[in-house]
């Protein structure tokens, strides 16, 4: 079975978004052009999640956001 797994796209990671990645747009179209293939057996796509409290979150470890930092 051929199967496409999608990890993590999410709007947030686009032009304007809250956590906007250079060129992340990109990766909208190419996911799905490989949707359109019908090529994949199975679509699969997944989001991250992590409730307010999460140690990923700058906020928690007493860094401001986008900066490089520890996780405890």
């Amino acid at each position: 079975m051929k199967t496409l797994v999608l990890v993590d796209i999410q709007n947030d990671f686009c032009s304007g978004g809250a956590l906007e990645v250079e060129d992340g747009d990109a990766v909208v179209q190419i996911a799905n052009k490989l949707m359109e293939a019908d090529i994949f057996d199975l679509v699969v796509a997944t989001q991250d999640w992590h409730p307010e409290d999460h140690g990923s979150f700058a906020s928690n470890q007493g860094t401001s956001p986008f900066s490089l930092g520890e996780l405890d």
